[in-house]
């Protein structure tokens, strides 16, 4: 065998070697995501009973099971959806901010994790400023799609998000978008007065990467949906909405 031929071979031998291991590589780090999303369709299934999700109306979609649910894991809190994107999951409260970052919400420990609320928060979304987290994770899962609100096309397709609870259901209206530092940044929980929130909604409606359609009110609860932003290191990009009590029946 000639020298060429033997360097050939030996090139093709170890393309398919990095092919293989480029495989490999590819599959350790979806199977988690799989393995998570797989558990997240059982939990989807418990909350709402066979129902073809897909074909369901935005407001007469069918309510979860909180009663299943909540006697599955008693963290949960509330379920929260967006219509034609992947956010589609219960919320859950720990005890902290470690746990469900890397547990999902049947309690398996996956770099996935939950859609989870602030520690600090209550939990059912009474405070002024309820803060939702949850990853940014390549595939379009958990709240990867949030950093598309830079963009205000993205908002005029998706203005609106649903939240459903034990004990209300709303419509979230959303209302600004905000790259902020995940070191330094922070969300005012409760406000000292009314003129103190009403400053902090003007400022972040002034620097919103989109322009809202609506404002809230004297009064009306914030939710904030907060996920990683690759800006610079510690970007954090924070979705805000108001919520708008639904009738139960929708």
């Amino acid at each position: 065998m000639s020298k060429h031929r033997s360097g050939f071979l030996g090139l093709g031998l170890l393309c398919v070697i990095g092919v293989g291991l480029c495989g490999w590589n590819l599959y350790q780090e979806m199977m988690p995501r799989i393995k998570a999303e797989q558990g997240y369709d059982m939990i989807r299934a418990m909350a709402f009973s066979d129902v073809n999700l897909e074909s369901e109306a935005q407001e007469s979609r069918v309510l979860p099971d909180f009663d299943a649910l909540m006697a599955w894991n008693p963290d949960i809190r509330g379920w929260i959806w967006c219509p034609d994107t992947n956010i589609d999951y219960p919320v859950v409260q720990g005890s902290d901010n470690d746990y469900y970052l890397n547990h999902t919400t049947d309690r398996q420990k996956s770099i996935i994790g939950s859609i989870f609320i602030e520690r600090k928060n209550r939990g059912d979304f009474q405070d002024d400023v309820t803060v939702l987290y949850g990853h940014r994770i390549r595939g379009g899962r958990m709240f990867s799609e949030l950093p598309s609100y830079k963009e205000q096309s993205y908002y005029e397709m998706h203005p609106i998000m649903y939240l459903y609870t034990p004990e209300a259901n709303y419509r979230v209206n959303l209302f600004a978008g905000q790259l902020l530092n995940g070191i330094i940044g922070g969300f005012p929980l409760i406000f000292d007065s009314e003129e103190q929130r009403q400053e902090w909604i003007r400022q972040l409606m002034e620097s919103s990467t989109f322009t809202g359609t609506i404002k809230p009110e004297a009064g009306e609860q914030i939710i904030a949906l907060c996920t990683c932003s690759y800006e610079y290191q510690n970007a954090r990009y924070v979705v805000y909405g108001v919520l708008r009590v639904m009738d139960k029946t929708n």
